[in-house]
């Protein structure tokens, strides 16, 4: 067992069966509660933000273009939409 007083993450690795007391070790000491509304918030902003600028591609403006761009350093396999 451990020197200390938790059950190492090294001793789960070499036996899995002290998972369930490492788990028990830190939920008593007071790891793994979290703040549910918080997590949800940060998730919630994370889905909301938008890309840097740079990042996306710029809109089609000819009248008879299509949405669809190919790049300039594209190989010449590829066909343009014009």
């Amino acid at each position: 067992m451990s020197v200390g007083k938790f059950t190492s993450l090294e001793e789960v690795r070499k036996d899995p069966k002290l998972l369930k007391e490492f788990i028990k070790d830190r939920v008593k000491d007071g790891q793994g509660e979290g703040d549910f509304d918080r997590f949800d918030n940060t998730l919630g902003s994370m889905i909301r933000t938008k890309p840097a600028d740079g990042r996306t591609s710029p809109k089609a403006s000819d009248a008879d273009c299509s949405e669809t761009q190919t790049p300039p350093d594209s190989p010449a396999t590829t066909s343009e939409k014009r």
